[in-house]
């Protein structure tokens, strides 16, 4: 059901902004609806604090191993704000060993850039200050490609042009050419037509064999330092990672306060916000704890203001609402669809699965997760939603008779869906027509209570006497009175559908469209052999699974492969299984379901509280 709400205002000193917000934040009771004419906070540090952190864990994520999803640390709320020098400390450390590796990556790549231009030029023994460039004369080193080069040194040229061949290699030729200066521009037009070009050795002094040496020496004394900081980061990952994941979440928590845009005077502050009608004297008291001067208003919100839904469903209901909210979250004023959706989910997932050795698998192992992962929030639900139907699926399979894919323990019913598939599918469309007719007759309540009784029997009433009618004809003593009451729903439809068109040709027209949409109904109705395709899907995997298994049991070895044939086959099925049945259900709820009565179009409720991605904060 959806939970009253109450519009709350609350002022306080202007110096008491930040304890207000951290009590709020704490205690997870109030959406604070920030004012576009608010101020932001003055906090801007720990916003700075934050990216900062973030960009050095992304870092750490090179030299350790980020934790699994579900393996958070538990942080107390009463030490959750305290933020030590120590913290603080680590992060300068951190900043200034990943800057220190930063400077010494540029110089090692400068190096081996350096060392790499000296390749092919060993064999040039003169000191390199020789080949400077004189008064009168030009001295390049450059390479030719190996085909231009023999055609250059073939040529005669009208300029005075000398060359000395360094070194070869199967593409270039390292060559040093001289020439006038007065003819530089001519000799470099001539060069650039034998595709010549100029490579500037890194030093100007000494042999390049003494410069070469004093290089690689510099690039191992560099990559021991680069080889040590990468270590010491290491060692922090290793044992500080968890206190820096901390430190980011305390820093978001703060941001997040201080991106509160708040209503100011001189001296006040407003804090403004929606809370749940039962949670109101829990905010006074917790209003109260944090400040000491304040003032806090509750009044029912206005007729068109929109206000965020707030659900408060049982323990088992509760578990499907993350399904609801992924379609579409349900209005303040309309209709929350958890209560009638969620048995209707747990059935047919159940349906879909069909196997009581897959139910037994679902139950023990995501029971084994919840203990081990601790999951919280929509991931919990989740988990929650699968071991329900953990109860369904064993249900079913003994219904149908499968367990792991075989009929160990035969059929309750009289049929199964390997060997009768056509009566299985009637079963499924017998589901599939209660289903529609559960949300159809949601749908007459609600006109009903709206006091549109007319639209309730045109619209629904109609519908379900048609398809009712054609079920009963198939069965044989109830023909004639199926006949009777599809006709009579057929009328109804023929004569209302139109009723909101103008003139008598508008209203007739409607009325034949309106009748159109049997096929609408039927297309439904046929979405529900999915049920049918996924358990047979289910069952084939798991029975071939067992045929391959038991192909090769003769020896020892054979036994221990089908062993791991067994276990990974049908984990891969279950698995397959579990993410076809949620998909598919999920579909049937929000089309076939849904589109019976259900609009949506709701805000949910978020309370302003701290959100974390590494640790769990734990309440007294």
């Amino acid at each position: 059901m959806i939970a009253p709400m109450k519009k709350v205002s609350v002022v306080c000193m202007k110096e008491d902004r930040d304890k207000l917000l951290t009590s709020l934040q704490h205690s997870e009771l109030i959406m604070i609806t920030s004012s576009e004419e608010g101020l932001l906070g003055s906090d801007t540090l720990s916003s700075r604090r934050q990216t900062k952190i973030a960009e050095l864990l992304k870092e750490l994520d090179k030299y350790s191993k980020k934790k699994g999803l579900f393996n958070s640390t538990d942080v107390e709320l009463k030490d959750f704000e305290k933020i030590s020098d120590k913290d603080v400390e680590l992060c300068e450390e951190l900043e200034e060993k990943f800057s220190k590796k930063e400077n010494l990556s540029s110089s090692l790549t400068k190096l081996k850039e350096k060392n790499l231009k000296f390749s092919g030029w060993e064999s040039l023994t003169s000191d390199l200050s020789l080949l400077s460039n004189t008064k009168y004369s030009v001295i390049l080193t450059g390479v030719f490609p190996v085909n231009k080069y023999e055609v250059f040194k073939e040529t005669s040229f009208e300029t005075e042009l000398s060359f000395v061949k360094v070194s070869a290699d199967e593409k270039v030729v390292r060559v040093i050419l001289t020439f006038l200066k007065e003819d530089e521009q001519s000799v470099r037009n001539i060069l650039a037509t034998y595709s010549f070009e100029e490579v500037v050795l890194p030093v100007k002094t000494g042999t390049i064999k003494e410069e070469k040496e004093k290089t690689e020496k510099e690039i191992i004394k560099t990559e021991e330092l680069l080889n040590k900081v990468n270590s010491e980061i290491e060692d922090i990952a290793k044992s500080s990672r968890v206190d820096l994941e901390t430190l980011f979440e305390k820093f978001r928590a703060r941001a997040e306060r201080s991106e509160v845009r708040l209503l100011e005077t001189v001296e006040t502050v407003l804090v403004e916000g929606f809370v749940k009608e039962a949670d109101t004297e829990n905010l006074k008291k917790v209003i109260g704890e944090a400040v000491d001067v304040f003032d806090a208003e509750f009044y029912d919100p206005e007729e068109d203001e929109e206000v965020p839904t707030a659900l408060n469903n049982g323990k088992f209901t509760s578990q499907f609402e993350s399904i609801t909210e992924m379609f579409n979250a349900p209005s303040y004023k309309g209709f929350d669809p958890n209560a009638v959706m969620a048995p209707w989910y747990w059935i047919i997932f159940g349906m879909m699965m069909g196997d009581a050795g897959y139910g037994l698998m679902m139950a023990v192992l995501i029971f084994l997760a919840k203990k081990i992962m601790k999951p919280k929030g929509s991931t919990e639900k989740l988990m929650n939603v699968l071991f329900y139907s953990s109860f369904t699926t064993i249900i079913f399979g003994v219904l149908f008779g499968s367990y792991f894919g075989e009929e160990l323990i035969p059929s309750v019913l009289p049929f199964t869906a390997m060997e009768d598939p056509v009566k299985m599918l009637l079963v499924t469309i017998v589901v599939g027509v209660l289903h529609i007719f559960t949300g159809m007759i949601v749908k007459i309540v609600l006109n009903v209570k709206a006091g549109h009784i007319a639209d309730a029997i045109f619209d629904q009433v109609s519908w379900m006497m048609i398809i009712a009618g054609i079920g009963l004809i198939f069965i044989a003593p109830l023909q004639k009175v199926g006949m009777v009451i599809a006709i009579v729903g057929a009328l109804i439809v023929l004569f209302t559908a139109g009723r909101s068109k103008k003139g008598v040709v508008g209203k007739a027209v409607g009325g034949l469209v309106g009748l159109y949409g049997i096929t609408s109904y039927f297309s439904d109705i046929l979405s529900y052999s999915r049920i049918l395709a996924l358990g047979l899907a289910t069952g084939v995997v798991g029975m071939v699974m067992n045929m391959l298994a038991g192909m090769i049991q003769g020896n020892i070895i054979g036994f221990i492969l089908s062993l791991v044939i067994y276990v990974v086959g049908h984990v891969f099925n279950l698995v397959l299984g579990l993410l076809s049945a949620y998909v598919h259900d999920c579909r049937l709820q929000y089309i076939e379901f849904y589109g019976k009565f259900y609009e949506g179009g709701g805000k949910p409720f978020r309370p302003f509280k701290i959100r974390t991605n590494y640790i769990n904060i734990k309440k007294d």
